[in-house]
Formats: C-alpha cells, sequence, structure tokens
C-alpha cells in the first residue's frame, strides 16, 4: 500500500465514511485496494429517489475531488462517472468538469433498472464481467456512489449529517440535508408538511430494494437514502410485506416455471448462474430433500433487486423472497457459492440479448403502481437543528461500535461516540450536534442539545 493510499484510508476510517446508499460498507477498505478503474454510481435507478441528482446539481466539484482521492489510492487511470442520459440539464456541467481532471470521463446510460447495479455498471463503463460470486476488484474496478466520494473529499471531517429524499404520499416531496440521528418523522413534518395519506408506512431506501417499516420514530444513519411515504393498504407495501409463510404458499399453488424471474435477472443476464424460477421449483419439495437443496443454490448470486417479484413474474409471486429465504437456509449449512456445486471455473458469458431485456424505469413505475407518487423532489436548503439525535451503533456493514461516552457526558459536534477495535471492520461514529449525552445502551447513544 502507498503512503497516499494509506494516508487516504485513514483519513475515511476516521472520518466514518461507508457507503451512503446501501447497506454501509466502509470506504477505508476499498481505498487499500488496486484497480484500474474508479467508477462513480450516479445511476440512482431506484424510483422516486433524487438525493444523488441534487447533490451533483450543486456540489459537482466536490464529488470529483474524492474520486481523484479514490483514484489516487487505489492507482485508478481511469475514472467514469456513470449518470442516466435522461438528466440532459446536468450532463454537460459533469462533463466540462471531467475534462478539467485527468483520465476522467462521463457515461450517458439509458434510464432502465437496474443501472445502479454495481456489477451492470462495471460491465457498461469497463466492458469486464465480475466473476460469480466475486466483487468489483476482481476485475480492476472500485465502486463508489455520489454522497460517498462527496464525504470523502471532506475527510478527515466527520460524516455528521446525511442527504435524503422524502417522497409519496406526502405534502411537498423534498430532497434535503439532515443531521445523523434525526427521525423520518421530523423530517416529514419539517420539510415536507405532513403526510397526505392516511395510516402511512414506508419503503426504507426506495421502492425496489427498501424494506417496508411503519415506525416514524426510527433514527436516520449515515447510509439512508431515502424513504418512500404510501399507505399501508398500498399492494406494494402488502406484497413487500409478505412473510415466508405466505409467499411459499402462494408460489407452490400459482407457480407455473415460466422462468421469466430468470430471464430478466440482470445478474443471469451477465452470465451468472442464478435461476429465480429453479429457487421457486423447491417450494414443491420438502424442505431438507435432495430436490429443495439442489434448487435452492441456484439463489445464492441473487443480487435482491426484486426485478423478478416486482415487474418480472406475470402472477405478481416472490421469487426475490424465495432466494433470500434460500439464501438464508444455505448459510445456516454453511454452503455458500463456492462450495455449492455451481462454482464451475469457466468464465461467465453475456446473453446475447441482454441489451433489449432492460427494464425501462416508467414502465417499472407504472407496474409498482407509483405513478400517482412519481414526482420532483426539489432541494430544501434549510438547516435543521433538532434538539435530540439517537446516534444508532450499528450503521455499517461489520462490527457494530461500541459507545465510546457516558451518560452526562458533554459531546461537540464532530466527536466520536461510537467506535470498533482497530482489527475489526467497522469505522467510528459521530456526534451529529453538540450536548449533553442523555442515553447510552448497545443500540445507541441519546444527545440532548
Amino acid at each position: 500500500m502507498s503512503e497516499f493510499s494509506a494516508e487516504f484510508s485513514k483519513n475515511l476510517r476516521a472520518a466514518g465514511v461507508v457507503g451512503a446508499g446501501g447497506a454501509g460498507f466502509p470506504s477505508y477498505v476499498k481505498a487499500q485496494g488496486k484497480a484500474e478503474y474508479a467508477l462513480v454510481n450516479a445511476a440512482e435507478c431506484e424510483p422516486l429517489l433524487k438525493k444523488d441528482q441534487k447533490i451533483l446539481e450543486r456540489w459537482p466539484e466536490k464529488v470529483f475531488d474524492g474520486l481523484d482521492l479514490l483514484m489516487g489510492a487505489v492507482g485508478a487511470s481511469r475514472g467514469v462517472l456513470g449518470i442516466k442520459r435522461k438528466h440532459e440539464k446536468l450532463i454537460p456541467r459533469l462533463k466540462e468538469i471531467a475534462k478539467s481532471r485527468r483520465n476522467v470521463s462521463v457515461l450517458e446510460m439509458g434510464d432502465y433498472y437496474p443501472a445502479g447495479d454495481e456489477q451492470c455498471l462495471v460491465y457498461e463503463a469497463a466492458g469486464r464481467v465480475v466473476p460469480p460470486g466475486g466483487i468489483p476488484l476482481d476485475v480492476g474496478c472500485v465502486v463508489s456512489n455520489v454522497e460517498t466520494l462527496y464525504n470523502a473529499a471532506f475527510a478527515p471531517r466527520p460524516v455528521t449529517e446525511t442527504f435524503v429524499t422524502v417522497n409519496g404520499g406526502v405534502k411537498r416531496p423534498a430532497t434535503f440535508r439532515v443531521p445523523v440521528g434525526v427521525t423520518w418523522r421530523e423530517c416529514v413534518e419539517r420539510f415536507c408538511g405532513g403526510f397526505t395519506v392516511k395510516d402511512p408506512a414506508y419503503i426504507d431506501g426506495g421502492p425496489m430494494m427498501g424494506k417496508v417499516r411503519t415506525d416514524f420514530d426510527l433514527p436516520l444513519v449515515k447510509a439512508s437514502g431515502g424513504i418512500i411515504v404510501l399507505p399501508k393498504d398500498h399492494p406494494l407495501i402488502v406484497k413487500k410485506a409478505q412473510g415466508r409463510p405466505t409467499f411459499t404458499r402462494i408460489g407452490r399453488s400459482a407457480c407455473d416455471q415460466c422462468s421469466y424471474c430468470t430471464e430478466f435477472c440482470p445478474r443471469y443476464l451477465l452470465g451468472h448462474n442464478v435461476q429465480p424460477h429453479r429457487v421457486m421449483r423447491t417450494m414443491l419439495f420438502s424442505s431438507g430433500t435432495e430436490g429443495h437443496k439442489l434448487n435452492s443454490r441456484y439463489g445464492l448470486l441473487c443480487c435482491e433487486c426484486s426485478l423478478c417479484s416486482l415487474y418480472s413474474c406475470p402472477e405478481g409471486l416472490n421469487p426475490r423472497e424465495a432466494c433470500v429465504a434460500a439464501k438464508a437456509d444455505l448459510r445456516e449449512a454453511k454452503i455458500g457459492f463456492k462450495n455449492s456445486g455451481l462454482d464451475t471455473g469457466r468464465k461467465p458469458e453475456v446473453h446475447p440479448v441482454r441489451e433489449f431485456r432492460k427494464v425501462p424505469v416508467s414502465k417499472l413505475v407504472r407496474r409498482l403502481g407509483l405513478e400517482d407518487y412519481n414526482k420532483d423532489a426539489p432541494w430544501t436548503d434549510e438547516t435543521y437543528r433538532p434538539s435530540k439525535v439517537r446516534i444508532l451503533m450499528a450503521q455499517h456493514i461489520g462490527m457494530p461500535c461500541l459507545p465510546a461516552v457516558k451518560e452526562g457526558q458533554r459531546v461537540e459536534k464532530g466527536a466520536v461516540v461510537g467506535d470498533v477495535p482497530a482489527d475489526k471492520l467497522g469505522c467510528p461514529v459521530h456526534a451529529s450536534i453538540s450536548g449533553a449525552v442523555s442515553r447510552v445502551n448497545e443500540k445507541y447513544v441519546e444527545i440532548t442539545a
């Protein structure tokens, strides 16, 4: 590792920079790798979310600064920002900035889902297929999203705020920046004027891959990207909230093995051996039988994009959840891709009709029943000073933080309130406001201004 890479990695960890659009993978780990391509995922293909677009409208230079730092750390000779060409007002400015940077370009992509899947982006930008069970670094690529690189540009300044979009059943859909640890209820009431639907629920993280929740008093974390507010009886909420007994019972009675779930799967189209229809077939076998085991393994490479469940299946079944359940069962049996019998070592071949099976987001929005909620979420440039925040100890992949403060202690904004041992995967969390520590437990640190 070069001296620059080590310093940049150290700064990222100190700042608590994590992937700001997904599971929150600690960014310092990526900075320690070696890659030819450094890619910016600006596709933002989850319908109704806008925060990456708004960041690029206002602070594009900072995102490119973060990209420059990442390229220097991993030794990348190429930097590519992938964005959908529909952002025609934004792209000329991005291309202008890219020209002023060394070996950086802007890739214009179609408005399809899931253009933001990192393995799809690697193929579009670098023409390389990540091996089954692998990661982009295996083919010389490192991928980061827009907000992550924005935060990286300021490291080691601590990450104390997050950018989010609130859309759907609210009076004024909006995109804004708030301190980590405020609640979604505060966001809806402060920035969006309240709810427009009775008995609301929300999808945390986007309608495709996000999770259904009903508690609006949950605190935001560094990886929060936005929520879609919908009535609890909306078909999308009902579908995504199905439990295993329900989707298994329905799948057993209705799946006709048409294989549309497989034929539209983005990873299958890249040549990976993931076959959701075969996982659905396991519902016909008793658990523990050879037929159940053999077919369950075809869900191991599922990326959980939900395209199969929310778009492809003509019967409205839930192949995605069947794959998630299969992976959980196989983990318990200590079976992964490498020892599943599927790892043949052969190089994957991209499906010859992949280009013609990309799903337009406009069609997806209609299928999801979100047309009435598909509105812009304008930037709201307002500073919010909450009276209280709760900083969760688990905000990233890896070991949750251990509290580093005590009740009654005075902390300033940016102070470390939780950390993990240096030899464990993870990074610190910081106070997002100044105040007194009013509560400490293994789940969170509460700070009152």
